[in-house]
């Protein structure tokens, strides 16, 4: 999945000047360039959405279709007092410079360094902004806000409804949803925008990712049994899920041996005790109600091992017990023999 991200960035037409550099040279409607002193030059990519933003309002909305790397020469402005380059030049003030370190001057001191370069191309899916996304709805959307960087992150949720009255801005939403990875989404919060689709995608992922187990947890697995259900054998990462074998809530324990890997809805049917392994032969056992309802293929099926030990067999144990206590009562009868655990 290529988790596409969202970016907002500075454009004027004609070269511009920003924290001590000068010659860049915009096209807004068609490539956006910057250079490796630009902060979060490395973290644009392909399939990114941007909205192009200048000084006086949102110029458009596209998606990157590719970017051109390079190499080059600019000029790079620094304060004569401190040596900083985070540098400002002033219209109405005098002196007209000043640096963050709020010295003023009149003239910087000026260099020519090499630089890595970059062109990100997107014109073929440039679209005008639409009229209700205005500059202070696209900073009020902004991750981590920081006055001077030209490129910033964006949570596109937040600008989500004025993009959905366009229809091709609309579409770019579309695609952005669709990319989104699982193993990115991070934690929900109080302020998270309400009927988003983006945010109900997110949602989803969420719920998902908390299903599919703690990463720690679920990768320990994954060391220890292949990237497959240990019972179905089903390998889709989407369907594969940790299932803890006593509840993570009552152990707090995330350890391999606490663990399954388990096909999502093999995993319900483990957390429900309608789907058990017998301790003594490490094989599935399945409630009647289980296998009437077409899981009868999967009864007496061995658990995967690897060549490893495998699970906590007192764990296990413990699961069993409470698998039988679901089952008929005559079924139970007849099998709760006690399980001798080996030490």
């Amino acid at each position: 999945m290529s988790n596409p991200r969202a970016w907002s960035l500075l454009a004027v037409d004609g070269a511009r000047q920003y924290g001590g550099n000068t010659g860049y040279q915009d096209d807004p409607s068609q490539v956006y360039r910057y250079d490796s002193f630009v902060a979060n030059h490395q973290q644009v990519a392909k399939d990114d959405v941007v909205i192009i933003r200048s000084p006086s309002g949102v110029l458009g909305v596209a998606q990157i279709t590719g970017i051109e790397l390079g190499k080059g020469e600019k000029e790079r402005q620094r304060c004569p007092i401190c040596g900083v380059s985070d540098i400002k030049r002033r219209t109405t003030i005098e002196p007209p410079w000043v640096c963050r370190n709020r010295h003023e001057f009149s003239e910087p001191v000026r260099e020519t360094v090499t630089v890595d370069t970059f062109a990100a191309h997107y014109g073929e899916t440039f679209r005008s902004a639409p009229p209700g996304l205005t500059l202070d709805r696209l900073a009020a959307a902004v991750v981590r806000p920081n006055d001077q960087m030209s490129i910033k992150e964006i949570d596109l949720a937040r600008i989500e409804p004025w993009l959905r009255d366009d229809p091709d801005c609309n579409a770019l939403v579309k695609k952005f949803v669709i990319g989104i990875d699982i193993d990115t989404v991070s934690t929900a919060t109080n302020d998270d925008p309400p009927h988003s689709v983006i945010e109900a995608r997110r949602r989803v992922l969420r719920e998902l990712n908390q299903r599919r187990g703690q990463a720690k947890f679920r990768n320990r697995l994954i060391a220890r049994y292949g990237a497959a259900c240990q019972i179905s054998r089903c390998a889709f990462p989407g369907l594969v899920e940790a299932a803890h074998i006593r509840p993570y809530a009552e152990t707090n324990d995330n350890g391999a041996h606490n663990g399954l890997l388990l096909r999502s809805d093999l995993h319900t049917l483990f957390d429900l005790d309608l789907l058990a392994i017998d301790p003594s032969t490490l094989t599935v056992k399945l409630h009647p109600d289980v296998c009437a309802a077409g899981y009868e293929a999967f009864a007496g099926t061995p658990l995967f091992l690897n060549g490893t030990s495998g699970p906590d067999l007192a764990a296990l144990s413990d699961r069993w017990e409470s698998f039988l206590l679901r089952q008929a009562p005559e079924d139970a009868s007849s099998q709760s023999v006690p399980v001798a655990i080996p030490v």
